[in-house]
């Protein structure tokens, strides 16, 4: 009989040692050690960023232009043909 119930405590211990390693480990670091890790990350962000060349930044400037004037002209055209589609109905 009494080696029957000692399968029994073990589980009951192991719960227990669970339990106690959970509330220690839950505890969450201080403000300070959160602070440091975050600017520790973010550095280390910044270090991964991989930035473009002149040439590479003038390429894309002078595409973003090209795209800009092609768009206004487009507008342009697009305004002028429904002003003059307005006009020529209030005209009849």
């Amino acid at each position: 009989m009494a080696e029957e119930n000692k399968p029994a405590e073990k589980k009951t211990e192991a719960k227990a040692e669970k339990s106690a390693g959970k509330n220690s480990k839950s505890k969450k670091p201080g403000l300070g050690t959160r602070f440091v890790k975050f600017f520790r990350d973010t550095r280390g962000e910044f270090k991964k960023i991989v930035w473009p060349t002149v040439k590479a930044v003038m390429r894309n400037t002078g595409v973003t232009l090209a795209m800009c004037a092609v768009l206004g002209v487009v507008i342009c055209l697009f305004d002028f043909g429904l002003s003059s589609l307005v006009n020529l109905m209030l005209s009849l």
